[in-house]
């Protein structure tokens, strides 16, 4: 017997949690091992309990009589998983005809499948109906629940119909509810959220594939539930103005369980309700991030534009409730009230800084772009890269700025491990806006500058490695401004090479004819010491660095470049060609060898023309 339940108190709304009840029995009755058939029977006999417990039942034979549920009738939720377990009946039975016959050939069995299905998309729809905010019945949750199942629903039909275009606005729909969902709900209902919408992704991608709809053989389903979503009517800003609304309820109740924040070994109390709730938003919109790893460059920049955005609304609470702390201190003083002042302050700090920090990450993944798009795989010949190049120090400039920034907020000085690491982060990030910045000069074949910016950029890798020594941090706290030894490798060896090859341009065009080579090759000496390998090898990893040139005193450049030519020692090419001059008994060296005697042809076929030649064998 199903629990009696009655109706609400001083109408009070119901709360029908679909995607709970969907999972757990689905999960709990067939679906786990894809027995359609236990579900389908499962749900009948939840249907014929539900409706005995509350007398709603339609008679048998002659007796029958149609009782259709409407909104007088729903004085329980139950009669709200009625309408829900008869769609899930209905879903389970086409899903069942289809794994019975997968390939649909016979047409009355391709009939009764698409009929079970419009079958669950109808009375999904009624249930949407009834679970309306016109009604009233439900709560908001329960209606944007109801319209997500429905729309799910009704796509699955216009996906067997080969109704691309109606499947993928459907699905994008859903999609587009149950990620917002995902904000407003339990941890749990947060997680089932993100399930279905990985069941529906699949669906998704295969309609923009059928509409041609792929970028660069990619299907982008944010994209595409985007551009459903701009391709739809006004009743589509009516439901996210109802979700916003949700969200911003569910965030007011947790900001209430939100009594602190923990940052670099400060714990901090918020006793600000507005405070608490714009922080919350602003963590929470910063954590959708993670959820876009696999995105495009223009949807993650999308999503950092949101989190500064939240953290800029934060701010602005923040110096609201510190200049009514002002005011209230003004009036009276005592040694709690500058507790809180400072700690106003010190959050103060942290919401700027985390700001800061996003938009590094922000700058830093549209420098990342625009190098790909110079020197990475997207490279393409058609560009203009000196513009380019520029986009790409402005880029690195605005992280410098970003970082300085963050070094004049209050309480970071005192901090001498974060100052540390953020004046270390300086550095490098000087170091990379220097080596563009030389690039950039040497597209223009403005070699003189190019070189001086890349000494310059060697000089910050120089000082970064004296400041650091060999207590290199490999930590991958998302809060740290560590320089590894990795990175600092990667830069240092870029700088040389890209100086190199400025260096060789400059030659090219500004380099003297001097003795010829074969003045040269007569002058080299092939003594024993020059022929030292290990000697050659510790000359080149010592290879001087820069000085001026010696017909232009204004050009530096590296010792002897370009490089003078030196002696090496190499194998000849005929290096046994003694062997032919030289009479071996090969009889007795294979007696001796324990194997035959080498026969007449044998030795005819080791000499020869060739033989004598490229020498015996």
């Amino acid at each position: 017997m199903e629990p009696q339940q009655t109706a609400s108190k001083d109408g009070a709304p119901f709360s029908l949690d679909i995607l709970s009840l969907t999972n757990e029995a689905r999960n709990a009755y067939g679906l786990r091992r894809q027995e359609y058939g236990r579900y389908r029977h499962h749900c009948t006999q939840k249907l014929h309990r539900i409706r005995k417990a509350l007398g709603f039942t339609h008679g048998k034979d002659k007796s029958f009589i149609a009782r259709p549920i409407t909104a007088e009738t729903l004085t329980d939720e139950r009669y709200l998983h009625i309408l829900l377990f008869q769609a899930e009946r209905a879903w389970g039975y086409a899903m069942e005809i289809k794994a019975l016959s997968v390939a649909l050939d016979d047409t009355r069995k391709q009939s009764h499948y698409m009929n079970r299905l419009k079958k669950a998309a109808k009375t999904a729809e009624q249930l949407e109906a009834l679970c309306s905010t016109k009604v009233g019945k439900v709560d908001v949750r329960s209606a944007l629940d109801a319209q997500a199942y429905s729309a799910l629903m009704a796509g699955y039909v216009l996906f067997e119909a080969q109704n691309w275009q109606g499947a993928l606005e459907k699905f994008s729909a859903a999609r587009a509810m149950y990620d917002k969902l995902s904000l407003a709900g339990s941890s749990h209902q947060e997680a089932l959220c993100h399930a279905t919408m990985d069941e529906i992704d699949p669906n998704i991608r295969f309609c923009g594939y059928r509409l041609r709809l792929a970028k660069d053989g990619v299907v982008n389903v944010e994209e595409l539930v985007k551009m459903s979503a701009a391709n739809k009517g006004s009743g589509s800003d009516v439901l996210m103005r109802e979700i916003e609304h949700l969200i911003a309820q569910t965030r007011q109740e947790k900001a209430q369980d939100l009594d602190s924040i923990s940052w670099r070994s400060h714990t901090l109390p918020l006793k600000n309700a507005k405070l608490a709730t714009s922080i919350l938003a602003a963590q929470e919109t910063a954590e959708e991030l993670n959820s876009l790893a696999s995105s495009t460059t223009e949807a993650k920049l999308e999503q950092f534009d949101k989190v500064l955005e939240a953290f800029a609304e934060a701010e602005k609470t923040v110096k609201k409730a510190l200049k009514e702390d002002t005011a209230a201190a003004a009036k009276i003083k005592s040694s709690k009230s500058e507790q809180n002042t400072a700690d106003l302050h010190m959050i103060a700090t942290y919401i700027s800084y985390s700001s800061l920090r996003h938009a590094i990450e922000r700058n830093l993944l549209l420098a990342k772009d625009i190098y790909n798009k110079l020197e990475g795989d997207q490279a393409t010949t058609d560009r203009n890269e000196d513009v380019q190049y520029q986009n790409l120090v402005k880029a690195y400039d605005n992280v410098v700025q970003n970082l300085t920034t963050i070094q004049e907020l209050p309480g970071v000085a005192v901090d001498t491990k974060l100052s540390s690491e953020v004046e270390n982060k300086l550095l490098y990030y000087k170091g990379w806006r220097c080596f563009f910045t030389a690039t950039a000069y040497s597209k223009l074949a403005r070699h003189v500058e190019a070189i001086a910016l890349f000494d310059r950029a060697q000089s910050y890798a120089t000082q970064i490695r004296s400041g650091l020594g060999r207590s290199f941090s490999a930590s991958s706290d998302a809060d740290s401004f560590n320089v590894t030894e990795k990175e600092l490798q990667d830069m240092e060896s870029k700088i040389r090479g890209r100086k190199c090859q400025v260096h060789a341009a400059w030659y090219l065009i500004h380099g003297e004819d001097g003795e010829s080579i074969d003045n040269k090759m007569s002058s080299m000496s092939l003594d024993e010491n020059t022929l030292d390998e290990p000697a050659l090898i510790k000359r080149l990893d010592t290879y001087p660095t820069s000085i001026t040139s010696k017909n232009n005193p204004t050009v530096p450049h590296l010792v002897d470049f370009p490089p003078a030519l030196q002696p090496i020692p190499a194998k000849p090419l005929f290096f046994d060609i003694a062997f032919n001059h030289m009479d071996y008994n090969h009889d007795l060296l294979a007696e001796r060898a324990g194997r035959p005697k080498a026969s007449q042809q044998s030795d005819s076929a080791s000499g020869g023309w060739f033989g004598s030649i490229w020498g015996r064998r």
